[in-house]
């Protein structure tokens, strides 16, 4: 017999649509279900995606309040900046200053001399001369009027160089001082009768004036001939003086000022000036707290949006009949009852001018909850008790001594007042000669020194020539501060002489402030047989009479109450050292209270992670469900089937009897009467 490969054709029945059908009418049901609850998941975190998007606004809110540096912004103006421009570099106290500026710092300028014979040139490609050009940097006293050079003594700041002539063309000198990259420019100059070669140093004031001595090739360094055309020194002025070296003179509030730089950063204490002409400016400084108040509005601006988007989360509307998406939630009246309980919250001790919002202009309307700022109230705190709203705001410490500054508090620190307590001041790392230095250095012969300072190793090897102790000292200051693993590590040191004996000295505070000079030709004429060492110590003693940590000249505090706490001690006083008085201000509170919701593992994020594991299970629901109705459809199917492979037998075996009854032989009735 046949078997059915198409459902319906042996009944002509429409099989696959009674399957769907039937398959459809069992689904309708726990779809129906599973789409409303995932429906009421999918609203709830929607809500907790607008209610984690207004707090993470307040939580941003909160940055500039929190820290305390926010509150020292400093606005510095001058009256003709025409003269010279103001700028704060740090927190300069407030105040105005008269400033006269006389004259600006010039650079040293020198050119070859048309007056000599063998420097009237006439192409680029004339020749001077090849040789060595050595390069110090330093202060000269010299007379151009009358070509005496008296003297030069070198920067302590600035090695001197050496530059390899092997081109003694002018453009060939040219490029190879600039290429040397020694702090030198060179240039060529037209004067309309001949070309001059100029060379300038690339920094201003009276320090920076060059000496220039030659190792001519036609071994004559002095005459007017050769390479020497481009020496100026004691020996040689063959170069023409264009421009004298010299210092920056002004007058701040009447005191005299010299500078080598037009860019003076120390002049007045956290600000730089930067000088553009002779000329008398006003310089004021003061207090700029427009940042301050706008950080203010900005925190109340944010807090109260953020009680609008709770009124529309869990607000219901008579008129509508429609619920906020997270009516009734706990979670969202837990949040907004701890952040009106915090701001409701005094900072600080009961004497504190400052300790609660409304001291400072800002209260809370009694019907919407929402802060409310009295501008006239909040203007004049910020103008007349800065460092009270920092308190009221910030993570910050306030120190009784000026020689101790508060830096920075962990997560452990606790609210409070600690007595400060010194027991060893920081100092820095030193190497000492044991004899005077040999002030002679022969290239080859005792020239280089191994030395690791601060742990960073460095081989420099000194200019060849004969010094003074100090010029001796700023050569092997310049050498170190200049080598570029030093450099690019920020360590840096000061060489200094006593009768002749040289000492090195890092700048840096702690224990990691070490300086060797471990090896090296030049170690035993400059710092004799026994030369010692001393390495630098960390700061030491207690905070609120527990132990602390140094690290430099920073102090922290180890455990307990104090952990974490951080200060910086300068001065030179050991012993008691005051108190600091640790505070941890509304905007530190809310930043912290809103980290333990929004953050990786706060209690929105857990909120927001049961909802979407729901969905997820009702996701494995839906593919257990069309499982289950794959599999109720198989089964119907094959029931269909095989109704439908019955009825085909049955029409197939009618058919079979109809066409056997038709095929019987006919009675002839007739016939059988007769």
């Amino acid at each position: 017999m046949a078997t059915i490969s198409s459902p319906g054709i042996g009944s002509g029945l429409d099989i696959n649509s009674l399957v769907s059908q039937l398959v459809a009418a069992e689904a309708a049901g726990p779809t129906s279900r599973l789409d409303r609850q995932e429906t009421r998941l999918q609203v709830r975190l929607s809500g907790y995606g607008s209610l984690k998007g207004a707090l993470s606004a307040l939580q941003s809110a909160t940055n500039t309040l929190s820290d305390f540096r926010s509150y020292s912004a400093r606005s510095v103006s001058s009256s003709d900046t025409d003269v010279l421009v103001a700028s704060a570099s740090g927190e300069p106290a407030i105040a105005s200053y008269d400033v006269s500026v006389a004259n600006l710092a010039e650079s040293h300028k020198l050119s070859t001399d048309p007056a000599l014979a063998n420097a009237q040139f006439t192409s680029l490609t004339d020749t001077i001369g090849t040789g060595t050009l050595t390069f110090r940097f330093g202060t000269t006293v010299y007379d151009s009027g009358t070509d005496t050079y008296t003297s030069f003594t070198q920067s302590a700041d600035k090695s001197s160089a050496t530059v390899k002539i092997t081109d003694g063309t002018l453009q060939g000198i040219r490029d190879a001082i600039n290429q040397a990259d020694i702090g030198v420019t060179a240039s060529i100059i037209n004067d309309g009768s001949y070309y001059r070669l100029a060379i300038t140093s690339n920094d201003t004031g009276a320090d920076n004036s060059l000496e220039i001595s030659v190792d001519d090739d036609d071994l004559n360094d002095t005459d007017g001939a050769g390479l020497s055309l481009l020496a100026f020194n004691s020996a040689s002025t063959n170069l023409t003086q264009t421009a004298a070296a010299v210092d920056a003179s002004l007058t701040v509030n009447g005191i005299s000022i010299t500078s080598a730089s037009n860019t003076l950063n120390d002049a007045i204490e956290n600000m730089t000036l930067t000088l553009k002409q002779a000329g008398s400016s006003t310089v004021k400084v003061a207090s700029d707290t427009s940042n301050v108040k706008t950080a203010v509005q900005g925190l109340v601006n944010t807090y109260n949006s953020f009680l609008d988007t709770v009124d529309t989360l869990t607000g219901y509307d008579p008129d509508t009949q429609q619920a906020g998406t997270l009516n009734g939630d706990g979670l969202i009246r837990t949040i907004t009852s701890g952040l009106q309980r915090l701001i409701g919250t005094p900072v600080g001790g009961p004497n504190d001018a400052v300790r609660i919002l409304a001291d400072i202009g800002i209260t809370t309307d009694s019907t919407t909850g929402k802060l409310i700022i009295d501008e006239g109230q909040l203007d004049d705190k910020i103008a007349n008790n800065i460092e009270d709203i920092k308190a009221l705001f910030a993570v910050y410490g306030r120190t009784t001594d000026g020689f101790v500054a508060f830096d920075s508090a962990s997560a452990d620190t606790r609210v409070g007042e600690y007595a400060v307590n010194i027991t060893q001041l920081a100092t820095r790392g030193s190497f000492t000669g044991s004899a005077a230095a040999n002030l002679t250095i022969t290239a080859g012969v005792n020239d280089t020194l191994v030395t690791e300072i601060d742990g960073i190793s460095a081989t420099i090897t000194l200019t060849a020539g004969t010094y003074t102790a100090d010029t001796l000292a700023a050569e092997l200051q310049g050498k170190l501060n200049e080598h570029a693993d030093l450099k690019n590590n920020g360590v840096t040191v000061e060489v200094t002489q006593s009768s002749g004996v040289l000492t090195v000295t890092s700048n840096r505070y702690g224990s990691a402030s070490v300086v060797n000079i471990t090896g090296g030709t030049a170690r035993a004429d400059l710092f004799g047989s026994s030369p010692t060492s001393a390495d630098g110590v960390d700061v030491a003693g207690t905070i609120g009479g527990l132990a602390a940590t140094g690290n430099g000249q920073y102090l922290t505090g180890a455990s307990g109450d104090v952990e974490g706490l951080k200060l910086l001690i300068t001065g030179t006083q050991t012993g008691n050292r005051g108190t600091v008085d640790f505070r941890r201000g509304y905007a530190s509170q809310l930043n912290d209270y809103l980290e333990q919701i929004i953050g990786s593992e706060g209690s929105l994020g857990r909120a927001t992670e049961t909802i979407q594991d729901g969905i997820s299970r009702i996701n494995d629901d839906r593919e257990r469900l069309q499982l289950r109705l794959d599999s109720i459809e198989q089964r119907i199917r094959n029931q269909f089937i095989a109704l439908d492979t019955l009825l085909s037998q049955l029409q197939n075996t009618s058919v079979f009897l109809g066409q056997q009854l038709a095929a019987l032989p006919q009675i002839n009735v007739s016939q059988k009467s007769g």
